[in-house]
């Protein structure tokens, strides 16, 4: 009797060189502006922000940071509870490994990049796709457009790590994927980064494999995927559970109206006010057609597929979109339809990955990367300054943050700002709120103690910004409070006072943490390795 085992499968590595190479050149188009100075674009600021108080709630002891106690003017604010928590996380970690929220921004526009290109090269290499031409389409895709515009003329870095992964994502969960339990697991894990990064690219991302399911349909496989996406959600629920609920707890229509409206964002026509800005996504939004549309006529096999939906997301870019955004529930809510470029982008970039034709892949990679000739790189940048450092004081670190041109009071998101709350009337209030209370007691991020005195009784009003979440203590006994001219205020008898304000979870960060601990250990439970198939005799 004769003993046969099967010969081993070998994976196709993706070779040191390659990945020296995709790391190397990710750090030059991520880095290479920052030789001109630190990133100041629109969002540079808030970013720079979030980084330095979410690291100091962390050395404060606060693991799962919901306010920050610095912003407007020492008020706080529930920051935190409105944007998702994988990017606070890692940008807390880059401020305090550069002691410097300023750095932190910095180093993620280099990080972006190169993780953008791992993830392209990772799914080249499950493509089993010629060695060479990943790398080419892993460093096309972490220097497209769309993204190098995302991280050096708008400074969105929560985008740009969503668009970092959304290759992984896509590659895990676009037909036939996922195939088998294993990699329904794997798919799962994608998507759970994704919606704890950013959810509207999640939300675009959701759409395109649906429509792809759809389009190919398989009973197992449709069921794979829904699998796959439940559990994604709730192993990300502790961040995008919080993050909807906010929607109802703070001035959250700002994200939808004026400048934020979906109506005057279409192109070509879109960003009336920033025309530069117009000119190179349309540019970026013109050189992933070209390439959707080339492998859509051209290709004949698995890159097709893929071209025919690159430019499907091109299309949701344009004014012909229009009434999906007005009559879609939900639609408004991803605010600038210019964002389905970094879709078709990243579409295009995979159907020239898996493009069997030399020729056809070569020309969608270079009208992919060409817009890049128009995209300005370094518009946006940030003077030298003092640093703004999580181990500082607010007040010093307020003064940094005035480099940005902002008011040294570390403002808040105005769409952030708790439901019904003038900040303006609430700091103007705030010196005669302080004058009437003492700080007491060890401070914490998200516990404040005070003392007052009060000759009459009354209402003594907290320098702390309303908003929910709050628990008072009044000499002890836990009492209700309420909002007046945007602080918080407890009435009390005439005499001595102890008063103890503690930031507390709300339900949905409770029920957001306690989904996703049932998530990860039904991750785990599935990903169990299954044990080797018995020798063949």
């Amino acid at each position: 009797m004769v003993t046969r085992h099967s010969p081993p499968v070998v994976a196709h590595g993706p070779g040191r060189w390659r990945v020296l190479v995709v790391i190397g050149f990710g750090l030059i188009v991520g880095g290479g502006p920052l030789l001109v100075g630190a990133p100041g674009g629109d969002d540079a600021y808030y970013h720079a922000m979030r980084a330095e108080e979410h690291a100091r709630c962390w050395l404060g002891g606060v693991a799962l940071p919901r306010w920050y106690p610095d912003l407007n003017a020492g008020l706080g604010g529930p920051e935190a509870r409105a944007y998702p928590l994988l990017p606070l996380s890692l940008q807390a970690a880059l401020a305090l490994a550069a002691d410097d929220g300023v750095a932190a921004t910095s180093l993620a526009t280099v990080l972006i990049a190169v993780v953008a290109g791992m993830t392209m090269l990772r799914a080249g290499d499950r493509r089993n796709v010629p060695r060479a031409w990943g790398a080419v389409a892993a460093m096309a895709w972490s220097a497209s457009p769309y993204l190098m515009i995302a991280l050096h003329e708008r400074v969105s870095l929560a985008e740009g790590w969503g668009l970092a992964v959304l290759p992984w994502v896509l590659d895990a969960s676009l037909p036939p994927q996922p195939a088998s339990r294993r990699e329904m697991t794997a798919a799962a894990l994608a998507w759970a980064v994704l919606l704890a990064t950013q959810l509207p690219l999640a939300a675009m991302a959701c759409g395109v494999v649906a429509a792809g399911h759809l389009a190919a349909p398989g009973r197992e496989r449709l069921a794979r995927i829904a699998g796959a996406g439940a559990l994604g959600a709730a192993v990300a629920a502790v961040s995008w559970v919080p993050n909807l609920a906010a929607l109802g707890r703070t001035a959250s229509g700002f994200l939808t109206e004026g400048a934020f409206g979906f109506a005057g964002q279409f192109l070509p026509g879109g960003l009336a006010n920033d025309p530069r800005l117009a000119h190179q996504l349309l540019l970026a939004l013109a050189g992933a057609t070209a390439a959707g549309l080339a492998l859509a006529v051209f290709d004949r096999g698995a890159a097709r597929g893929l071209g025919v939906a690159a430019v499907a997301a091109a299309i949701m870019a344009t004014p012909l979109a229009g009434p999906l955004y007005r009559y879609l529930p939900g639609m408004a809510l991803l605010q600038f339809p210019w964002r389905w470029v970094g879709v078709a982008a990243c579409l295009a970039t995979l159907a020239a990955l898996r493009s069997t034709r030399r020729p056809l892949r070569a020309a969608a990679i270079v009208a992919l990367v060409l817009p890049l000739a128009g995209v300005t790189w370094a518009r946006w940048r940030l003077a030298p300054g003092a640093p703004l450092r999580p181990g500082d004081p607010g007040v010093v670190v307020a003064r940094a943050a005035a480099r940005y041109g902002v008011p040294p009071i570390l403002p808040s998101f105005p769409a952030y700002l708790p439901r019904g709350v003038d900040l303006p009337a609430a700091l103007a209030d705030a010196a005669h709120a302080r004058a009437l209370v003492t700080r007491a007691g060890p401070s914490s991020p998200d516990r404040f103690e005070f003392r007052c005195d009060p000759s009459v009784g009354g209402t003594v009003r907290l320098p702390l910004l309303a908003a929910d979440g709050w628990e008072v203590t009044l000499d002890g006994r836990r009492v209700g409070w309420s909002g007046e001219r945007g602080l918080v205020a407890v009435v009390v008898a005439p005499g001595p006072h102890r008063i103890v304000a503690r930031q507390t979870l709300l339900p949905e960060d409770i029920a957001g943490i306690a989904l996703s601990l049932a998530g990860v250990a039904l991750l785990a439970l599935m990903w169990r390795k299954r044990p080797a198939p018995p020798a063949v005799t």
